[in-house]
């Protein structure tokens, strides 16, 4: 018997859509009043912080020519974000005329390799004017493009089979594969990543400007992170919902606990990805200002590698706590 003499719940197989939406709605209701909660506990900067207009908090990161890159970082955040318009919108017409159906595996690879390729191509080949005087490898485009192609190749090379086993997952869409995942995905992955991060970095960023430093500000910015995170994984698999190549055992587990498992990714990588050419980061920990920081591209592949270390082995703690075995057939 369930407690209180009540009849148990159905088992998740037998749960609806409408359950599952009522669910989330639920986890993302309590997120909100935790962040807003731990938000009105935090005391407000009473001077902007240095390089910042005013103390009120800023998205974007300020238009500086400086050896931090914040200029460039702006514009790589701008441009992600506008870029991301185009790329939805393409995937929007594509699910609603089921354009996808006659594609074949080089169909797959040439359009999430469209989606992908400007974001890569772009500081390299047309640079925004803040870079155009500066080396490659200093540009903040190249060195974002660097730490989230690590951490996608990684994502989808190894945490994919965790969704295969936990949840129940496959593509089964005709696609090049490289250890049974479609190279397509690859290049999908980081057209997403990219437009992930530009959002999270706003979102930290007008924390860390709005809110004196401190151990408020440090819980406000994990509990941001938390529900970013989970909601991030949740618009995801809400999207997608409508492509029919990528399969669940069962929809409800997928949407609820699915979104959770998934949304490990970023609670480590919104607030790692965040540090790169910071400047709010530079002018609380330098010392002496922003000029003294400087973020090269060989951090860049330092903390994307350590960054996807820390989420595979958060993926394994779940697995093994669920006593799934990783390595069976799926």
């Amino acid at each position: 018997m369930w407690p209180f003499g009540a009849a148990a719940p159905p088992p998740p197989s037998q749960l609806t859509d409408l359950d599952a939406a009522r669910d989330v709605g639920q986890v993302l209701v309590a997120l909100a009043a935790a962040i807003v909660g731990a938000a009105g506990l935090v005391r407000r900067r009473k001077a902007p912080l240095e390089g910042f207009a005013h103390s009120g908090g800023s998205f974007l990161a300020p238009d500086a020519d400086d050896v931090v890159r914040s200029a460039s970082k702006r514009s790589s955040e701008l441009f992600a974000v506008r870029w991301a318009m185009v790329w939805i919108a393409s995937v929007v017409v594509v699910i609603a005329s089921a354009a996808y159906d006659w594609w074949g595996r080089w169909g797959y690879l040439v359009y999430c390799s469209a989606c992908a390729a400007p974001l890569v191509l772009r500081p390299l080949l047309l640079p925004a004017a803040c870079d155009a005087k500066v080396p490659w490898y200093e540009r903040h485009a190249v060195k974002a493009n660097l730490w989230q192609g690590i951490f996608g190749f990684v994502g989808n090379y190894w945490y994919t089979h965790y969704f295969y086993r936990v949840l129940k997952a496959d593509y089964t869409f005709e696609a090049h594969r490289l250890n049974d995942v479609p190279i397509s995905m690859f290049c999908m992955t980081h057209a997403y990543f990219m437009f992930y991060h530009a959002l999270s970095n706003a979102a930290i960023r007008f924390v860390r400007t709005r809110y004196e430093r401190g151990l408020g500000r440090l819980a406000l910015e994990m509990t941001l992170v938390q529900g970013m995170s989970y909601l991030t994984a949740v618009m995801e698999a809400v999207t997608i919902a409508a492509f029919p190549y990528y399969d669940f055992e069962d929809r409800y587990s997928a949407l609820v606990y699915g979104s959770a498992f998934y949304g490990i990714y970023f609670l480590a990588s919104f607030p790692m990805f965040f540090r790169m050419d910071e400047w709010s980061v530079a002018a609380e920990f330098s010392g002496s200002g922003a000029a003294q920081w400087r973020y090269t591209l060989k951090y860049a592949a330092v903390d994307a590698a350590a960054c996807a270390m820390l989420v595979l082995c958060a993926l394994d703690f779940v697995r093994l706590l669920l006593g799934v075995e990783l390595f069976a057939p799926h």
